[in-house]
């Protein structure tokens, strides 16, 4: 009798772990999706309250700066595409000296 009793205790008591477990396990899973729609919720908020005012403020010289910086930006590529032409023109120069002083030297001998 006595270990029928400890094996109602043990069978009872491993089925407590088990519905223990799943339930726990279906606890943390509702707290996780709680967490989650709370941290989704926060940040909203915080976007609506702080990025208006991040934003409406700096804007306009915000803009302008990025003129500015579009401006410098065309004039820089302006500049490199006239070196670029002066560098192919020089080397072009260059190629017809070379071919031409080659075409003497060969004229001569």
């Amino acid at each position: 009798m006595i270990s029928a009793e400890l094996s109602s205790y043990a069978i009872l008591a491993m089925g407590g772990f088990a519905a223990g477990a799943m339930f726990g396990r279906k606890l943390a899973l509702e707290a996780a999706g709680a967490l989650h729609a709370l941290e989704n919720r926060l940040g909203a908020m915080e976007h609506r309250m702080v990025e208006p005012r991040m934003h409406g403020a700096s804007a306009p010289a915000a803009t302008d700066a990025h003129a500015a910086a579009l401006t410098r930006l065309a004039g820089a590529i302006e500049k490199h595409a006239a070196a670029i032409d002066d560098h192919g023109a020089a080397t072009v120069a260059a190629a017809v000296e070379g071919n031409a002083a080659a075409s003497a030297s060969v004229a001569s001998k």
